[in-house]
């Protein structure tokens, strides 16, 4: 691609090029390993009351140290491996996730055993598998591929934002029946958020959020327990032992939390009063045995991973690396904000785990797929330099 451009000496022209420098991120690759260590840590903090139900105090770590050990290869894999491969057989991706989630849907499998009773994930032995984490990957993939090559027909409805958004709908439809309200949201979440950077009309956008409150509001009328989350946000105060309990006892761990904290395994809202803290509200227990000085050093190190993994989309000159590393930043950094959100009363529960840090397999092995790939992405920059000629683009 060439392209005529200015600049002051008319001797010297820029020359922009892409190049493999062999070297990955070695900030960001340090974020994801602390992630790693700190998961494991808190995961057997906060899990080890529950696992004294079980009988093994050890449980829930042993389970978290398999899932990283798993995850950590499948991210130094997903550093090495070609992952153009991955837009090339976006098709086969995008079915073969759409046939696993309507296989969960199948009663007689839940009958059998295969299918967990909640319609969540598949019961492989002892571990369990949850193909909505890996509908995130797949969506991401899907839509970076098909952005980079319409770029020019985003904004024609037929034939460049129809079929894309028709697939979106059809993979985030699959979750919610599953149900997975929490998952359906984040991937309808990240659409819009990358359709918006690839250059989708504002009216478009606008459109689109009208479109989703009715559904928004159907969704949340037609189950129960979605009403009460959201009378306990407005108001947990007026029933402090049912709706309001859970982000009531979460105000309570940062209070005893203070500035410093009460200790590495000493809170005592993960022994008796806050409900399955080693998941969705592991942030609470970081906060009340590390303190203000520890939630601030996991925002600190969030923060960094966004910055990074922006500062490496913003260095592409292939659109499809752009929106990659675009997409992967985004998914990752939103949960989080997410599920902070959530655990300081800011948005009502949503069962939005927090990146790297809760109790998960699934979660923690797509985010580290999608970390792999944003570190080879990393690989590849765009360098400036100048010489007489014309301005051009080399890979």
């Amino acid at each position: 691609m060439k392209a005529d451009m200015n600049v002051q000496d008319p001797d010297k022209k820029m020359i922009l090029h892409e190049e493999s420098t062999g070297d990955i991120d070695y900030i960001l690759l340090s974020v994801i390993v602390i992630f790693y260590g700190l998961g494991i840590v808190m995961v057997f903090s906060a899990g080890i009351n529950e696992g004294l139900k079980l009988a093994d105090k050890y449980y829930f770590l042993k389970r978290q140290i398999v899932w990283a050990v798993m995850s950590l290869s499948a991210c130094i894999l997903f550093i090495f491996i070609d992952y153009s491969i991955l837009e090339r057989i976006k098709k086969v991706l995008v079915w073969g996730i759409v046939i696993l989630l309507v296989v969960l849907l199948f009663p007689s499998l839940v009958r059998i055993g295969i299918v967990h009773p909640s319609r969540r994930w598949f019961k492989i032995s002892s571990m369990g598998f949850q193909p909505s984490q890996f509908a995130k990957i797949v969506l991401i993939i899907y839509l970076s591929s098909i952005l980079s090559r319409k770029a020019g027909r985003i904004n024609d409805f037929y034939r460049g934002f129809l079929p894309p958004f028709l697939v979106i709908s059809v993979i985030s439809f699959l979750v919610f029946v599953e149900p997975d309200f929490s998952t359906a949201f984040i991937l309808f979440f990240l659409s819009i958020l990358m359709f918006f950077i690839a250059g989708i009309r504002r009216i478009s956008i606008i459109s689109l959020f009208l479109v989703s409150i009715p559904a928004l509001f159907l969704m949340i009328s037609g189950k129960g327990y979605r009403k009460e989350r959201i009378m306990g946000f407005l108001n947990p105060w007026s029933d402090p032992t049912d709706k309001g309990y859970q982000i009531i006892q979460s105000f309570r761990a940062f209070a005893f939390g203070g500035l410093t904290g009460v200790g590495l395994g000493r809170s005592i809202q993960k022994m008796k009063y806050l409900p399955i803290p080693h998941t969705d509200f592991i942030f609470a227990i970081i906060a009340e045995e590390m303190g203000f000085l520890g939630v601030t050093g996991v925002i600190l190190l969030y923060l960094l991973f966004a910055y990074r993994g922006f500062t490496i989309a913003c260095s592409q000159g292939d659109a499809f690396e752009f929106f990659m590393a675009f997409g992967i930043t985004s998914l990752i950094t939103w949960e989080a904000i997410f599920n902070i959100a959530v655990v300081t009363g800011m948005l009502p529960s949503t069962g939005i785990s927090l990146p790297f840090l809760s109790y998960g397999g699934s979660g923690l092995l797509s985010n580290s797929i999608l970390a792999g790939v944003l570190l080879n992405i990393s690989k590849r920059r765009i360098h400036a330099s100048y010489r007489s000629g014309k301005m051009v683009w080399e890979r």
